[in-house]
Parts: C-alpha cells; structure tokens; sequence
C-alpha cells in the first residue's frame, strides 16, 4: 500500500506457537477456541508480521523495518518449544522484496521482547551476537530500555540481553521518550498496558492512515476491547489504551496492523449497533 512517499509491505518474520489460554488470559477456551482452534498441545499459530516500508524523503532513500521477529540465534530446544518455522525466515522473505540486511536504514522496534526484537542481532563469524542490520539505526521507547536492563521478574523471560546489548555496543540502538516523528509521515506513540514501554508505528501520507499495533492487539481476534493476553502486566491500562484506540481507527478507514495474526494481518475497523467490533481484512 501506499502512503504518500511510503511504500509499505508487511513481511513475515516466521510463524511460531504459544499457548492459547495465555494468549486470551480470562477468555473462556469454548469461547476463544472456535475463533482460534488451538493444537493438541493448547498451543495457537502466531505470526510475526514486520512492515517494511521505503520511500524518498528529501532525496534520501529509506529502507524501514518495523520489528524483526524471533531471530535465528536460539537454541533448538527453544525453537521447538515455540514451534518455530524455522531459520533464516526473515532475510528470505526481505530477500524477495530485493532487500538485503545491509540495506535496512532504520529498523523500529516496538519493544525488546524477544519475539519482536529477536532478529535484531545475528551471530557473527566469531559465534558472537552482532548487529543484523548494520547499517541501521534502531529505536526503541527509552522506557523499554530501562526495563529491559532491570526487568521485573514477571517478564525477565521476555527480554534477552544478546538481542539489544550488541545494537548499543556499536552505537547503533537510539531511545526517544513518548510520542516522536522520526520521519514526514513515520511517527511512534506510547501504548502502554501490555507492558510500560511499549509503542505503536503511525504511517500517514496521501489521504491514508495505517497504526502498527504490535501487542496492544495481537491479532485480530483480539479486537473486542477486554480480550487481553495473561502476558499484559496492567490489564486496566491495556483496555484503555485499547478503547481509546478503538474510538480513535473506528469506521476511519485507518489501515490497522496485527502483528501476531497469521490469517488476518491487516484490516480495517467497524461497530455495530451492539458495541462489538468487527475487523474487515485489507491486503498490504
């Protein structure tokens, strides 16, 4: 799709598995399991959805990642607990769209859990964690940051040093503090609740809009403003953020991206006359 100067494609980092009951927290699994059919192992299909978006400001050309997915650097036995499509998904499908690592300018990332920002790092030729992209700026909410390095013990799990500590040690990982422009049209604005410091991806341009959800709303089928994950730290927090969202792509035709959905990875928003939200499917 086009927005303005951006061209915007969503590109899949590689599927993998999580338990559904944590991913619909209080949701009943007779409710959830007929929108979402879990395997025998009460685990659902999961996408990592990254957008890249490119375009020319001002005569320079941008090469835009938003998030990278698992990686590559994990154990077998962590790639087999989450199911994992496998390695190298993420450059074979750049790769596709004739982008190589090196030609990624910025990558954006929503927050440091590892199934965002696992493809930030790669290792190098000495077994050791290096920039995947290296040529690249990345950005992260400095909030995020701080807690990735003093990280509470409910999400210590989520937040692997190997995947951000390489960016800062070659100077290449930035942190802004709430809502930034970090080009004409490319914006990040806090949405709290799933954690502290996460962020969303605003892209305008030409008339359009599109919002780059990350876990403020996993999928799709998360749409329904209380379906929050047993992940979320502040449930309250999460519904706000949620509903005033909502209220905000509600019947705009702001082009919403669900960065976990592996069937519905883009649509747009609608109510009825009930108050349940509906999300129709738009190919990006």
């Amino acid at each position: 799709m086009q927005f303005g100067p951006w061209d915007v494609q969503i590109v899949s980092g590689g599927t993998f598995r999580l338990d559904g009951g944590a991913m619909f927290g209080t949701v009943p699994k007779v409710v959830w399991n007929k929108l979402y059919p879990a395997d025998e192992e009460n685990q659902i299909l999961m996408a990592t959805n990254c957008l890249l978006i490119r375009g020319e400001v001002d005569g320079k050309k941008h090469v835009i990642l938003v998030d990278n997915g698992n990686g590559d650097k994990e154990s077998d036995d962590f790639m087999a607990r989450f199911k994992f499509e496998g390695r190298g998904v993420l450059d074979a499908n750049l790769a596709r769209h004739g982008v190589k690592p090196g030609d990624i300018t910025l990558c954006i990332l929503t927050h440091l859990h590892f199934d965002h920002a696992g493809g930030s790092t790669r290792f190098g030729a000495d077994g050791q964690p290096v920039p995947s992209f290296p040529n690249a700026r990345y950005v992260v909410q400095a909030k995020d940051l701080a807690d990735a390095k003093h990280p509470h013990l409910r999400v210590k799990a989520s937040y692997l040093p190997q995947n951000w500590e390489p960016l800062e040690a070659a100077g290449l990982l930035d942190t802004v503090d709430g809502s930034t422009e970090l080009l004409p049209g490319i914006s990040v604005r806090p949405a709290p609740g799933h954690i502290e410091g996460l962020q969303n991806v605003v892209v305008e341009g030409g008339g359009r809009r599109l919002v780059y959800l990350a876990d403020l709303i996993p999928t799709a089928r998360h749409i329904q403003p209380a379906w929050v994950m047993g992940y979320d730290l502040d449930v309250v927090t999460c519904v706000n953020e949620r509903q005033k969202l909502l209220d905000e792509v509600t019947g705009s035709g702001t082009v919403c991206v669900f960065e976990h959905d592996p069937d519905f990875p883009a649509g747009t928003v609608s109510r009825d006359a009930k108050g349940k939200y509906s999300v129709a499917p738009v190919q990006v």
